[in-house]
C-alpha cells in the first residue's frame, strides 16, 4: 500500500487526538496512518490553515473505520 491508496476518513486539530483515533482503529485490526503529524509539532499554525491532521486508511476500510470512531472523530 502506498499513499495514493489511502483515504482520509477524519481530520483532527492536533496530533494527540489523531494518534488516539489511530490507536483505536488498530485495536480493531485496521491499519491507519496519521499525516501531517510532524508539522503540528513544528508549525501548528500551518496545520490549522491546511485543515488539520489527517487520519487515513485503505479505501476498503474507510466505512468500517468511520463507524468505529463514531463520535470521537470529526467527520469531513
Amino acid at each position: 500500500m502506498n499513499h495514493v491508496d489511502l483515504t482520509t476518513i477524519a481530520t483532527f486539530p492536533n496530533a494527540p487526538e489523531a494518534d488516539l483515533a489511530r490507536e483505536r482503529l488498530a485495536l480493531e485490526g485496521i491499519r491507519a496512518f496519521v499525516l501531517d503529524e510532524q508539522g503540528d509539532m513544528v508549525m501548528p499554525f500551518m496545520i490549522a490553515s491546511t485543515g488539520g491532521i489527517r487520519l487515513q486508511v485503505a479505501p476498503e476500510d474507510a466505512e468500517c473505520a468511520r463507524e468505529i470512531l463514531g463520535a470521537i472523530a470529526p467527520r469531513q
